[in-house]
């Protein structure tokens, strides 16, 4: 069973069985076959067999038989189904320490054809040292092209009609055959998943097609050469330094629901966020607003404002006016964006009608006078990506993101975090000098682009597209979140939102529709993310110092603020050691602090903390280091 302080469910997590068949070896699990190697270089990320439903969920397996045989090769034999039966699937994996595995996937409907969104093999390839490589395909006829895999985020499928993929990496040479259906490519650092992925069936196809008939598909890896090892982990010992930056600033994403309950609003107000992000539906809530002024009047906190429009945008942006005034709201900010566009719609489109959000700039120019005015979406970078603003009638670009599209286990989800600063550099790039504020980064869905709503998550498991994902309320959320901070070095992100007050974002603890293992029946007020975004308000505005030298699966975000302060987060299922650049004061959120740090919003004011140079992390503790005094390393 898991442990709900860290993961926020006691869903077992995914068991994943590490197999080497000479200098070939992978991890197997149910899903997917992870971190293909070759003499220690990850050569493919995953090879999985998703079933998607008719929203872009991901069907969770019901496993009916599973064989696995090691030896001087390893053969495995799955059978599987989903939907409750509705389709039935059997997937056969050979290895073999020459190099070569093969994997062969039959999905049969039986006598009720079965809709899906997509069905079938998917290859992710890792980014780095990939990203901007060559690449030889081969198409469906037989014929050949000499490509690369794009290095900016490409917005639209960088490969199409694979038949083969032929490239290299760290002196490995990597040969993938598909079979059984045409394969393209998709640049998945769109949705944050740090890789690129080929997958079936090509988008040609209807958005929702029936399988109804057995398909069988075959994807074949062949590997040579001996290698150059995998990445070099860093020492442990960690150095700080001046980058010249600013801390970026802190905010909580607002919308209906999200500010209440009263008590949950006033643990939520000690974080001392600089920002709200209020979002407004076509039709604005007057008590919604209400709480909102409120809110931002006990913060001295700005506020800026997300308006979602209907068929006639211009009254909507008026009725958004109106309402605003009555709560005594003047915004520093305003984006606005037509309903049409929280869906996504390939760069070719078919685009929905009606208003663009280009047409919706100059009425919020007229609008809101005093404002600055906002270009960019409501969701991922993904439709940002594909429907770019210009910035040349647009005072700052946004987005927001989340974590869970493609993949919900946890080893997907820390994955993101190797992405986000390709696209924090490649949205930077977008602004065109502008500044970079990003909406809600999460690890839940907040809306669903990609379908007709977000997957619903009652017994709250690790699944993709969920809009409350358990983890978000254990010390994994909050160690992921430090993960975002330190993303962002070095790019343009002026502003970020991790949270909300209350509701499947918050930082206060409120009762909820769906079980929160671990605070039902238990009277504790926050989660531990709380700490993370009060501590990161709280630097907001101060120079950023630049943190080095840390060992893999730790990651750090620091600024000068009454001396040296960090956190340090351990993203990994085992400890890990750091020493700091010198003795510090350190408070540590672990799982024997999980209970009192959950239990009082002020805790980590009283915490113990001790003074170390050398600190343990037990896993997806958070550490939160002050070095009195200051001088980082030029």
């Amino acid at each position: 069973m898991s442990d709900p302080a860290i993961y926020g469910t006691e869903e077992p997590m995914a068991a994943l069985r590490r197999v080497a068949v000479g200098p070939l070896s992978f991890l197997w699990g149910q899903e997917a076959l992870r971190q293909i190697r070759w003499h220690g270089v990850e050569v493919v990320r995953a090879l999985a067999w998703p079933i998607r439903d008719e929203s872009w969920g991901t069907w969770p397996v019901t496993v009916e038989e599973e064989q696995l045989e090691e030896g001087a090769g390893f053969a495995g034999r799955l059978r599987f189904t989903v939907a409750e039966g509705a389709l039935r699937c059997l997937l056969e994996v050979r290895a073999e320490a020459g190099g070569r595995l093969t994997a062969r996937l039959t999905m049969d409907p039986g006598a009720t054809p079965f809709r899906t969104n997509r069905a079938g093999f998917t290859v992710l390839h890792p980014i780095r040292g990939v990203a901007g490589a060559d690449l030889t395909v081969t198409h469906s006829d037989g014929t050949q092209e000499q490509t690369g895999f794009p290095a900016l985020i490409s917005p639209d499928q960088p490969v199409m009609d694979i038949a083969g993929l032929r490239h290299s990496l760290a002196g490995v040479a990597v040969d993938i055959a598909f079979g059984g259906e045409v394969f393209e490519m998709e640049d998945q650092r769109n949705w944050s998943d740090a890789s690129f992925k080929t997958y079936c069936v090509p988008l040609v196809h209807p958005f929702v097609y029936t399988l109804e008939a057995p398909v069988t598909q075959s994807v074949t890896v062949t590997l040579s050469g001996a290698g150059a090892g995998g990445a070099a982990a860093g020492g442990g010992r960690v150095a700080l330094a001046r980058t010249g930056a600013w801390a970026p600033q802190i905010g909580l994403a607002l919308e209906p629901g999200w500010e209440a309950p009263e008590s949950a609003r006033d643990i939520a107000m000690k974080t001392g966020v600089g920002c709200l992000l209020v979002r407004l539906a076509s039709v604005p809530d007057p008590a919604f607003l209400a709480n909102a002024a409120s809110m931002a009047a006990r913060l001295r906190a700005e506020v800026d404002v997300e308006i979602v429009t209907g068929p006639r945008p211009e009254a909507g942006i008026a009725g958004a006016v109106d309402a605003l005034a009555d709560a005594g709201l003047a915004p520093r900010r305003v984006l606005a964006l037509p309903e049409g566009y929280l869906g996504s719609h390939q760069p070719s489109g078919p685009w929905p009608g009606g208003a663009t959000p280009a047409e919706l700039l100059p009425m919020l120019r007229r609008a809101f006078p005093m404002a600055e005015i906002g270009g960019g979406v409501m969701t991922n970078f993904t439709e940002l990506n594909r429907c770019r603003p210009d910035m040349a009638q647009a005072d700052y670009l946004t987005h927001g993101n989340t974590a869970i599209v493609h993949a919900g286990d946890d080893l997907s989800v820390l994955e993101t975090l190797e992405c986000l600063p390709q696209i924090f550099e490649s949205a930077g790039a977008l602004a065109a000098g502008k500044p970079y504020r990003l909406g809600l980064v999460s690890i839940g869905m907040r809306s669903n682009p990609y379908g007709a709503d977000v997957a619903a998550n009652p017994a709250q498991l690790r699944r993709t597209m969920g809009r409350a994902d358990p983890r978000h309320r254990g010390l994994f959320g909050a160690a992921w979140a430090v993960g975002v901070l330190a993303a962002s070095a070095g790019s343009r992100v002026a502003s970020l939102c991790l949270a909300a007050p209350a509701g499947p974002f918050g930082v206060a603890v409120a009762e909820q529709e769906y079980p929160q293992a671990g605070y039902d029946g238990r009277a504790a007020q926050v989660y531990p993310l709380f700490h993370v975004v009060a501590e990161a308000a709280s630097l907001a505005g101060a120079p950023r110092l630049g943190v080095s030298g840390l060992p893999e699966g730790v990651v750090g975000y620091a600024a000068d603020r009454d001396g040296q302060r960090m956190m340090l987060a351990n993203l990994g299922a085992d400890a890990a050691c750091v020493t700091l650049p010198a003795e510090a004061e350190v408070a540590l959120m672990d799982a024997g602090a999980f209970e009192a740090a959950t239990e009082d919003a002020d805790w980590l004011a009283g915490a113990p903390r001790e003074r170390l140079r050398d600190v343990t992390l037990p896993p997806f503790a958070v550490a939160f280091a002050r070095i009195a005094g200051g001088g980082a390393e030029m």
